[in-house]
């Protein structure tokens, strides 16, 4: 299955091991990043304040969920305010599960 690589030390990150972090101030979202577990390898990125684990965000189920709280935020009025990093986030979530499925279909 597709690897996840931390977005803090740069080495890969494990499906239980890590977590998908981002900032929440206000009505502004920002700083989407995949790290270790604070503590366990690396620093992850301790000035983030709302996470789920990485392992629940990279099932079909989680990843939809997740895009439903982003939409419900998008529709109470939120900003993003950095997009890159919630694109490159999401790339690896979805290679991940791309990678899974065609595992799975044998391809």
């Amino acid at each position: 299955m597709g690897s996840f690589i931390c977005d803090s030390c740069g080495q890969e990150v494990g499906l239980y091991d890590g977590v998908l972090s981002w900032h929440r101030e206000g009505r502004e979202l920002s700083n989407f990043s995949i790290t270790h577990r604070p503590g366990q390898h690396c620093l992850g990125q301790p000035n983030n304040n709302a996470y789920r684990d990485l392992f629940r965000v990279a099932s079909v189920k989680g990843y939809l969920a997740f895009v439903q709280y982003l939409f419900t935020r998008w529709g109470e009025g939120y900003i993003l305010k950095d997009f890159t990093s919630l694109q490159k986030t999401i790339a690896q979530i979805n290679n991940h599960i791309h990678e899974g499925m065609a595992n799975l279909l044998g391809e």
